[in-house]
Parts: structure tokens; C-alpha cells; sequence
């Protein structure tokens, strides 16, 4: 089971949250404390270039859709 305080969990948190439409502090609001990488992450989705932001989120998703891929096969 995935713990809070995980990275992981985190950066995969916030990027469900901003694809249902939650934006800049918001992403992190359930999350105390926040980690790092999510905070960074956070930052990242936030970049003016909505070019830049949907790379960002990609390889969020795409690295999320893996572990998920990996659970499920096992």
C-alpha cells in the first residue's frame, strides 16, 4: 500500500489531481508534509508554455500507467 509520504505516491497525486482539473496550490493541499519532488513537480506544472506543461504531465502519466502495468501483470 502506498504511504502519503511516498514521492511517488506524491508526484502521482498531483498529477491525477491536475488532470480532474486542480491547479497550482491546490495540487498539494491534501499533502502534508509535501516532498520535494512533488513540490518541484508542482512548479513544473505551472510552466507559461502549455506545450512544456503537457510533457511535464506525460511523463508523469506514462511513468504512473507503468507501475500500474507492472501491479497488474504480477
Amino acid at each position: 500500500m502506498a504511504r502519503l509520504e511516498s514521492p511517488d505516491f506524491q508526484r502521482a497525486f498531483v498529477a491525477l489531481s491536475y488532470v480532474c482539473g486542480r491547479r497550482d496550490a491546490e495540487l498539494l493541499d491534501p499533502i502534508r508534509p509535501e516532498h520535494d519532488l512533488a513540490r518541484g513537480f508542482v512548479r513544473r506544472l505551472a510552466h507559461p508554455e502549455r506545450a512544456e506543461r503537457a510533457e511535464v504531465l506525460s511523463r508523469e502519466l506514462t511513468r504512473l500507467a507503468s507501475a500500474l502495468a507492472a501491479r497488474i501483470i504480477k
